[in-house]
């Protein structure tokens, strides 16, 4: 079975149905997802699905940015990503 993007973004999908998430099934790198407390383009269940898809990376780092939106349209928000992204490249 196919999953649209409405599907994707509500609930629980599988690397089996989705050909992003069996890219990373398979993705054997290190991993950054960073994700934003208030994003309303990519919701925490599609977050939820690409985290059980990199069980087998050789590292996961997950970090939520509380209170920012999906655009870190306030500089806290934006100071926060680059040293949560500088943090975890060095």
């Amino acid at each position: 079975m196919k999953y649209g993007l409405a599907d994707y973004h509500r609930g629980r999908v599988t690397p089996a149905e989705n050909r992003a998430l069996a890219a990373c099934a398979v993705f054997r790198g290190d991993v950054l997802i960073v994700e934003s407390e208030h994003d309303d383009i990519i919701p925490h269940p599609a977050i939820e699905n690409y985290l059980a898809a990199l069980k087998g990376a050789h590292s996961l780092t997950y970090r939520v940015i509380q209170g920012a939106d999906h655009a870190l349209s306030e500089e806290k928000w934006q100071q926060a990503y680059t040293s949560l992204l500088l943090n975890w490249a060095t």
